[in-house]
């Protein structure tokens, strides 16, 4: 399996990310401290809510992790997704009552994230190894599917009203 080695930094951010988002569990329940400006911040009581949310988002990163490192489709799509969520949760955070410092890091590596799975040619390259994955006979049924897909997008660019025949029936047997 040839993985580029962008996959394989990114795979390593997706982990740190991870650690970083367990860090953060750890400081809404209280356990760690932060220094702002001098300032010790510690919650006297744990944030239940906050804490649950991190260790979700947490076990998401390093599924992503574990998925881009394998080269893994899903783990292009699912990269996209909760890389483009952290940058959106870590902006509202930032408005709300966090601080950019702190947000910062996950932020940074959600945005590197987020670009380099959106670099052309980069999908390529997840979907060509899952196809290696697969057997023959998944093989030529997704061939199939694309084949159907194209026609149908070029009856539409058409104009062409009528739907397009439906496919045959599976032979018995």
């Amino acid at each position: 399996m040839h993985r580029p080695i962008g996959v394989s930094i990114l795979a390593i951010l997706a982990g740190v990310a991870g650690l970083y988002e367990i860090w953060r569990t750890a400081f809404f329940l209280g356990l760690v401290k932060v220094t702002v400006v001098g300032q010790d911040v510690t919650f006297t009581n744990p944030q239940w809510g906050q804490a649950l949310w991190a260790l979700l988002i947490a076990a998401i990163w390093f599924w992503v992790a574990k998925g881009l490192f394998e080269m893994r489709a899903y783990a292009w799509s699912f990269g996209i997704y909760i890389s483009l969520f952290t940058m959106i949760f870590s902006f509202f955070a930032i408005i709300g009552t966090s601080t950019f410092e702190q947000e910062f890091p996950v932020m940074f590596i959600a945005v590197a994230i987020f670009m380099y799975l959106n670099y052309p040619g980069v999908r390529d390259q997840f979907m060509k190894h899952e196809m290696s994955l697969l057997t023959p006979e998944q093989r030529a049924a997704v061939e199939k599917a694309q084949a159907a897909n194209v026609a149908a997008a070029q009856a539409m660019a058409a104009g062409n009203t009528t739907p397009p025949a439906p496919p045959a029936p599976p032979a018995a047997g």
